[in-house]
Formats: structure tokens, C-alpha cells, sequence
């Protein structure tokens, strides 16, 4: 074989390894897509929202769009506790659970704005965790710590598709075709999670735990900029949300410890965001705040926390008969002003 030949030779072979590929490729894109391994309904192929059975963030996208569910619970592992059913069983508004650890507001913002999407028209309430270190303290332009794929819940095509490029999106499709075993069931098929078990290595260590309770952060340190741009970002959102809307915000409790000593910079600061978050539900209509703030007897119990945040069932059901009685007081106001 010459030269000449040879080096066609090569250039076909190289041609045709580079087609195959992009071809590979491009079959790999649409069946991917169409397979749809997170549920998120963009498939042709889709029907009714399924996926359920996987922790967290994996099928927030499914639960988050299914239209039988008029209400969810938003927010971060602080508002993770509360449970949807008990919600539904005391107001007759089906809640979903679509909080997740670890997200900041850009996170938070976007898992509003795809329950919305997908219930347009449908939509009852909103109960929407305000953490003070999160809505008060952070950027608003801020992710969180945790890899949150903002991509999946992203209206831009071009940004979906690239996201699913990822060895992740290739085994998560393997389990909604049968081909992977699925993980542990963690989640219920209205996104409830109980977080205790996460922390049982921690719960057994009375002394550490002891320890990360009581630590106390220096009352100098104040709560992020004064002008909180977090609660700006969330009055400007509750404003694109239509008016009969129930919204109730809901202010997590903290450890006893972890609250600052009065008269201190840092009250004063968390004071001052806690007045913006009383003057927003108060302008806007159908709103309430549900306002854990303060220190209370039942949150000195070491037996009430993990630790400084991330309190047990029994606040959470505590939590959630406020929560109830918001809502059906939400309920009764607009009735009343229906009827005049």
C-alpha cells in the first residue's frame, strides 16, 4: 500500500470514527430524553408523574408536577419535617413535600417557580420555610453547598439537555427502565422524607451532640446586609403570584442556644428581618407568618433537636397544627370578604 493510500486509509477511518461517535452520541441525547429519567414531563412519552421512591432532589421534578397535588411545602431540611398528609388531612388541600437540604433561595425560588408552572390554575397554597440564615443572611444570588441540578427544573431546553449529559442521568435511567435497582425507598409519594435516620450515628453520641447544641456563636455577628436583600427577593416573588394564593411563611425554630442574647447586635439584626417578614405578610393579601422566632420552653429541650436546627417530630407536629390554623384562618378572612 503506498503512502497516499495509507493516509486515505486513515483519514476515512478517522471520518468515520468521529460520525460514529456524534451519531452515538446524538442517539444517546434522544433516548435519554425520551426515556425522561427524572419525570420531569418533557418526554412525548410522558403521562402521569410516577417516580417516587428516591430521597430528596431526585424526585422533587415528578412530585413537584403533579396536578394532584394543589399546595406544597417549600424550603430547605429545616421545613423537611413537616408532613404533607397530616396538612391535607386537617385543611382538604393536597400537600406535597418539595423541600430540600442544602438549598439556598435561587434553589428555593426555582422549585416555586416549577410547582407553579405546573399548576396553573390549580394552585391553593404555598407554606414556604423561611430560615433566618438562608432568607436573612445570604445572597440571593447564593447556591447552596449541596450539587442541586438546577438544570432539571430550568425552562431553557439547551440547559436541560446538557444537564442530562452525566453518567448520573445514564443510571437514573436505568432504574425507570428496570434495568438498575432502585434505591432504598426513602420518600413517600408525596415527597415526605423523615430525616431522622441520617442522623442516627450523631443521635447515639450524647456527648457530641451535647456539644454541637450548646456551642454558641458570637452575639457581635450580625445577619448579612441590613437592607436583606433575601426578604426584597421574596416579596418580589410573592407579588408574581397570583393574589388568592394562600401563602403562609414559616419561620423554623432553632436550639435555645443558638439564639442571640437580647439588646446584642445580632438580636437587633434577626429582629429587624423578622419585622420585614411580619410587614410582607401583612401587605400582601392571603398571607400569614407563622413565627417560630423566639425562644420558647419546648425548644430548651435537648430532646427537641439533632441539633441547633434540625428539631424532632414533636416540634414538627407542633409546627404543623400553627401551620393548619393559618391556612383555615387565611380560608375564613377571604370568605368573609367574598360574602360582603
Amino acid at each position: 500500500m503506498t503512502a497516499d493510500n495509507q493516509n486515505q486509509a486513515w483519514k476515512q477511518f478517522a471520518l468515520w470514527a468521529v460520525s460514529s461517535s456524534v451519531a452515538l452520541f446524538l442517539a444517546f441525547m434522544v433516548g435519554i430524553y425520551l426515556i425522561d429519567p427524572y419525570d420531569t414531563g418533557r418526554s412525548p412519552f410522558s403521562r402521569e408523574p410516577n417516580l417516587r421512591g428516591q430521597k430528596e432532589v431526585n424526585a422533587t421534578a415528578s412530585v413537584g408536577r403533579n396536578r394532584k397535588y394543589e399546595a406544597a411545602v417549600i424550603g430547605n431540611s429545616t421545613i423537611a419535617l413537616i408532613m404533607p398528609s397530616r396538612l391535607t388531612a386537617q385543611t382538604g388541600i393536597p400537600f406535597v413535600q418539595l423541600a430540600v437540604p442544602g438549598t439556598q433561595i435561587p434553589e428555593q425560588l426555582a422549585i416555586i417557580n416549577w410547582f407553579m408552572k405546573h399548576h396553573d390554575g390549580n394552585a391553593k397554597a404555598l407554606v414556604i420555610g423561611i430560615s433566618r440564615d438562608t432568607w436573612c443572611a445570604s445572597d440571593p444570588t447564593q447556591l447552596g453547598n449541596s450539587s442541586f441540578p438546577l438544570w432539571r427544573f430550568s425552562t431553557s431546553k439547551v440547559e436541560y439537555l446538557t444537564g442530562l449529559i452525566s453518567t448520573s442521568s445514564l443510571e437514573q435511567a436505568g432504574r425507570r427502565l428496570g434495568l438498575v435497582p432502585s434505591s432504598k425507598a426513602d420518600s413517600a409519594a408525596d415527597g415526605y422524607w423523615d430525616y431522622d435516620p441520617l442522623y442516627a450515628k450523631l443521635l447515639a453520641d450524647a456527648p457530641r451532640r451535647r456539644e454541637l447544641l450548646f456551642k454558641r456563636r458570637s452575639d457581635q455577628d450580625v445577619l448579612g446586609e441590613p437592607s436583606f436583600p433575601g426578604i426584597r427577593v421574596l416579596s418580589e416573588k410573592l407579588a408574581s403570584l397570583p393574589a388568592d394564593l394562600s401563602v403562609v411563611l414559616t419561620v423554623p425554630p432553632v436550639f435555645t442556644a443558638k439564639q442571640p442574647r437580647p439588646g446584642t447586635p445580632r438580636h437587633r439584626a434577626e429582629q429587624a428581618c423578622r419585622q420585614r417578614l411580619v410587614d410582607l405578610a401583612s401587605a400582601r393579601p392571603n398571607t400569614a407568618l407563622v413565627d417560630w422566632w423566639d425562644d420558647r420552653p419546648e425548644l430548651k429541650k435537648i430532646d427537641a433537636f439533632i441539633d441547633q436546627i434540625h428539631y424532632r417530630h414533636s416540634v414538627a407536629r407542633a409546627m404543623e397544627q400553627d401551620i393548619v390554623a393559618a391556612l383555615l384562618d387565611i380560608r375564613e378572612r377571604a370568605g368573609s370578604l367574598t360574602h360582603r
